[in-house]
């Protein structure tokens, strides 16, 4: 099925590994033009020969504007922006410092923020865009297995995403997904069978799975949707 999303150019934040990874080998099969961004230098092996790969720390606003120039120069103006970057703390609220918390925040929820407000006035010039940022249902019921900083930062990519639809209409839509539990290969398959356990329908879900609905948001399929959070947790909150 053609999505409309051909030659369209996009960029994957944190895309060389995990959940990024399988969202920029998504996006090449449906036939955009991907540049993932990844700060580590050497995850650009994992990616496929048709995705490009560019180093960037997206907490620094200086490296933002560098990578969108960079991109802009090279194969053309970021057409879907998929914020996907992002670091996980599992520190209690008792033992986090305010440098973990400023950290998550920046790396999570800062960095979407520069992005969107970099590209989202171009992408309405254009008269057309998608923001799709990466969530967790950890924002909506606060950290299970992760910190209060790790939960707010995505608690506040849903208002971001929220924001940004408004800022954006008509030409522009922003959406978030929202998942729980995906296996990526650092998975404990221990702990990946008591998550399961929780499940209703019996497994954590896979990258592939978050890839599919990000495709989905990015397509002509979806332009009536804008600012909407869509949750991928096979059942374990239905809200």
């Amino acid at each position: 099925m053609d999505l409309g999303i051909i030659n369209k150019v996009a960029l994957v934040t944190g895309g060389a590994r995990g959940i990024g990874l399988a969202i920029a080998e998504r996006l090449v099969e449906e036939g955009c033009q991907v540049v993932a961004a990844d700060i580590d230098e050497h995850a650009g092996h994992n990616l496929p020969s048709e995705v490009s790969f560019a180093v960037c720390d997206v907490s620094d606003e200086s490296e933002c504007e560098e990578l969108l120039n960079a991109v802009a120069d090279q194969i053309g103006p970021v057409d879907i922006l998929v914020n996907n970057a992002g670091i996980q703390s599992v520190l209690s609220l008792e033992e986090a410092t305010l440098e973990d918390w400023e950290r998550v925040i920046r790396i999570n929820l800062t960095s979407a923020f520069m992005l969107s407000k970099l590209v989202v006035p171009e992408m309405k010039r254009r008269g057309w865009g998608r923001v799709i940022n990466i969530a967790s249902m950890a924002g909506k019921v606060g950290g299970l297995t992760v910190s209060a900083s790790y939960a707010t930062s995505k608690a506040g990519m849903m208002g971001l995403t929220k924001s940004v639809a408004r800022a954006g209409a008509p030409e522009v839509t922003s959406n978030a997904v929202c998942p729980a539990f995906i296996a990526t290969p650092m998975t404990d398959p221990e702990m990946e069978a008591e998550y399961a356990r929780q499940i209703p329908v019996g497994r954590i879900g896979r990258p592939e799975e978050i890839a599919a609905a990000v495709a989905f948001l990015a397509s002509d399929l979806a332009a009536y949707i804008t600012g909407e959070v869509f949750d991928l947790n096979g059942g374990l909150l239905m809200d």
